[in-house]
């Protein structure tokens, strides 16, 4: 990579990940040192005026609001302004079979997610939450509990990243939240971009987009989840989609191509500098805040839930690298075959037996789904969903 100077955490993890697959080493580190010119504009123009202001144009560009918004910095009409159309290759029917899979195996999908978020933090954006002060216990719960609502909002209902709807609004607030936090850190300068890279770089985002599609995936199915192509093809489409609209440069996307996008995510943990201590103090608050998730108050129902929220995610992340980010020495042998099976046989007895359900009431496993299923969230079709599922159907017989 000539005439680039690659951070200094990152050198060693390229020396391992360009003999591997060169090329999108190289992409992967050039974008170490990328943020998001359009967000930080934004909310460089936004920064001088006062509260008030600053809520009434966000609230004018999230409601689409013409009027108020012509008032609002040159900086932030341009950011709302290029969300105006989807992008040609995202197409609403055709991701329907991802979102009709999220919800037959909700469960397992937040499940999996919450591993992810874990997956996440093995790069800098762990050095990101610990500097802004969110590596605590409850910060993990809230990190829970934002990274649900936004799974759900992104993949629940067909309409949900449609302009103006509740999961598009969502990313762009995250992406504005991700630009802010940006300047908060290179004013502080406690953040060294020689060193790090951008705090929150093109990079970052590409690797946790790469985990909250095709690793997540692949954990789903590891923990029971059957997926068909149309499925999976879905559901890498709907976070191409909300991955773009949330910041993610296009190049980095993969054209939405699970195999691909697994690759990237192989390739850019092997860039990424090694889990350190603050990795661990984030891991493990986020277990740590599983039986709040829950609404636990039990003792031993709480230890249950964090010990064994412990096993699947070291049988999931694999043990060097849940060794690496403290959690117990268990042992996992056999644990994800058991749980496939019992997650197939309790979906199987809801509708033929369901007495039998009750027989593993008390298991942690069930605890761990109980706990993901928050917020009233059920594997029932919403009305909408079930509604676009016909109409696609008709519109394929036609």
């Amino acid at each position: 990579m000539s005439g680039f100077d690659i951070p200094s955490a990152y050198r060693d993890g390229y020396g391992k990940a360009v003999a591997l697959n060169p090329d999108l080493a190289a992409s992967y580190i050039e974008n170490t040192v990328v943020d998001d010119p359009l967000a930080d504009a934004a909310v460089e123009a936004l920064a001088p005026l006062d509260g008030r202001d600053i809520q009434r144009f966000m609230d004018a560009g999230m409601e689409r609001d013409a009027k108020v918004l012509a008032e609002a910095p040159r900086a932030l009409r341009d950011f709302f302004e290029s969300f105006e159309a989807a992008p040609a290759w995202y197409d609403r029917d055709a991701v329907l079979p991802g979102r009709y899979a999220f919800h037959e195996h909700l469960d397992l999908f937040i499940v999996g997610f919450i591993v992810v978020t874990l997956r996440n933090f093995n790069s800098l954006m762990s050095k990101v939450f610990f500097m802004t002060g969110q590596a605590t216990t409850q910060q993990g719960l809230r990190v829970i509990r934002q990274n649900i609502r936004y799974l759900t909002e992104t993949l629940m209902l067909p309409t949900s990243l449609d302009l103006g709807e509740d999961g598009w609004k969502f990313s762009l607030r995250i992406r504005l939240v991700h630009a802010r936090v940006r300047r908060q850190l290179r004013k502080s300068g406690k953040w060294d971009e020689a060193v790090l890279g951008a705090p929150i770089s093109a990079a970052n985002m590409a690797l946790a987009s790469a985990n909250f599609s095709a690793s997540l995936i692949r954990d789903v199915e590891r923990l029971g989840a059957n997926l068909n192509a149309d499925a999976r093809a879905g559901l890498m489409q709907i976070w191409r989609y909300a991955s773009w609209l949330i910041g993610t440069p296009e190049a980095l996307l993969r054209g939405g191509d699970e195999t691909e996008t697994a690759e990237l995510a192989r390739i850019g943990h092997l860039c990424e500098p090694p889990p350190d201590r603050v990795s661990t103090v984030i891991t493990n608050a986020t277990v740590g805040a599983l039986p709040e998730v829950a609404r636990l108050t039990d003792p031993a129902a709480k230890r249950a839930m964090v010990e064994h929220g412990y096993r699947v995610s070291r049988a999931l992340l694999g043990d060097e690298l849940a060794d690496r980010f403290g959690f117990p020495r268990q042992r996992t042998a056999g644990l994800l075959p058991r749980m496939r099976c019992r997650y197939r046989l309790q979906k199987a007895s809801r509708r033929f037996a369901p007495g039998l359900g009750r027989l593993w009431k008390d298991d942690p496993f069930v605890l761990l789904l109980d706990a993901a299923t928050i917020g009233g969230l059920r594997r029932r079709l919403p009305e909408e969903l079930e509604a676009a599922k016909a109409g696609a159907s008709l519109l394929k017989r036609a």
